[in-house]
């Protein structure tokens, strides 16, 4: 043999002591991961929040038209829109924000 180590784990019987410690402990950790997950979600959420999703700069500019927030990118080379959920049903349902956008939009890159 060339001295390959073997592990074997024996499960501890069920409705043991052991059994209940070895259980509890694993929902702690599933509990512990989940946590830690979420935090690392809301942190990179907070840390990128105004970054472009396109270029990934941090140059979000935020415009006010009626009822919409509209995030325009003022980089140079990029000018990608950003809407949150609903807003383009809102902008489709009022063509005049429509219009309003597209001008603002536009006067952004004017020189």
């Amino acid at each position: 043999m060339t001295g390959k180590r073997v592990s074997v784990k024996i499960q501890p019987k069920k409705g043991s002591e052991e059994a209940y410690f070895a259980e509890r402990d694993q929902h702690k950790l599933r509990k512990l991961r989940k946590k830690a997950a979420e935090e690392s979600t809301k942190k990179y959420c907070e840390e990128h929040k105004h970054h472009c999703f396109r270029c990934g700069t941090l140059s979000l500019a935020e415009i006010d038209e009626g009822n919409v927030k509209i995030d325009i990118c003022v980089n140079e080379n990029c000018g990608a829109i950003h809407l949150d959920p609903g807003e383009l049903k809102e902008i489709i349902k009022d063509q005049s924000v429509l219009s309003a956008a597209k001008n603002t939009f536009l006067s952004v890159f004017k020189k």
